[in-house]
């Protein structure tokens, strides 16, 4: 995809301290991190113990206010599955350790998931996507829970999750909008462009386009609410800011209540159709 213009400048807060840029593409509302690390190169921004949704057991303020949200989203999350009968052969799409998908299979749902690490260390590349032990199966349903802004061969990817679709089937993506009031006020602060590790950023928009490119018909988006707290809460310690939780407390009420208007939240779920 060509890149053009400038978004906006960015630092790996999280790790390296090196700077990105954010560019848009040939498409409009899509934006990608520049330059792009290979495959081979990305491994290393994440090899981190801070690195949460892969190591979320540590102890710490920001584990434990992920493991809160996490327990409380997946009831968020669930509800696209269970408003559906068709449920019961579920793939996780970036399954990190685990959680999502030993929950759903706690409740009788037959699940499977793909990560590109067995130890979900290392990078989110999710090669193992492309699995041929995959080849043989269909399913009803996909998830991408903020998996599918860190894949290199984004078209790629949505084309095999068509592939892996039943006739009938949906995919769930999450994924966080730099379009929200708490992505403009932290600026390059803001912890859900997360550069490099996510190489894409969309707006509701961009997303819809992408992948009805791909063969599916967006039926559903709904805010995820808990977000704009999390990753304000994130920015705040890049800030390095002092009463950085309930700053992260305010900015996240901010976001969410002026979305309530623009529909601009921090982070959305779509769910995506498979048309024959």
């Amino acid at each position: 995809m060509e890149q053009n213009k400038t978004h906006i400048e960015v630092v790996d807060h999280f790790l390296t301290k090196e700077k990105f840029k954010i560019q848009k593409t040939s498409v409009p509302g899509l934006l990608q991190t520049i330059p792009t690390p290979t495959k081979e190169d990305i491994i290393k921004y994440y090899k981190s113990e801070r690195y949460i949704s892969h190591n979320s057991k540590k102890k710490g303020v920001f584990f434990f206010f992920y493991r809160f949200l996490r327990s409380v989203n997946f009831y968020a999350k669930n509800r696209f599955l269970s408003s559906n009968k068709n449920n019961r052969n579920v793939l996780d799409f970036g399954s990190g350790e685990g959680y999502f998908l030993n929950k759903l299979k706690k409740k009788g749902i037959k699940a499977c998931g793909v990560e590109s690490s067995a130890t979900a260390s290392l990078a989110t590349v999710y090669k193992s996507i492309f699995a041929e032990q995959l080849n043989s199966q269909k399913f009803s349903h996909i998830t991408a829970w903020h998996s599918i802004e860190h894949v290199h061969e984004l078209e790629n990817t949505i084309s095999r999750m068509y592939d892996l679709l039943d006739d009938k089937g949906t995919i769930i993506v999450g994924v966080p909008n730099y379009l929200s009031f708490d992505a403009r006020y932290y600026k390059g602060f803001w912890a859900a462009y997360d550069a490099p590790r996510h190489l894409w950023h969309f707006d509701k928009k961009s997303l819809k386009e992408v992948f009805e490119n791909k063969g599916f018909k967006l039926v559903r988006s709904s805010p995820m609410i808990l977000d704009a707290y999390y990753v304000s809460l994130l920015s705040e310690s890049y800030k390095k800011s002092t009463l950085k939780i309930l700053k992260s407390i305010f900015v996240g009420t901010i976001s969410n209540t002026l979305a309530l208007f623009t529909k601009e939240y921090s982070s959305n779920i779509f769910v995506f159709k498979k048309l024959r």
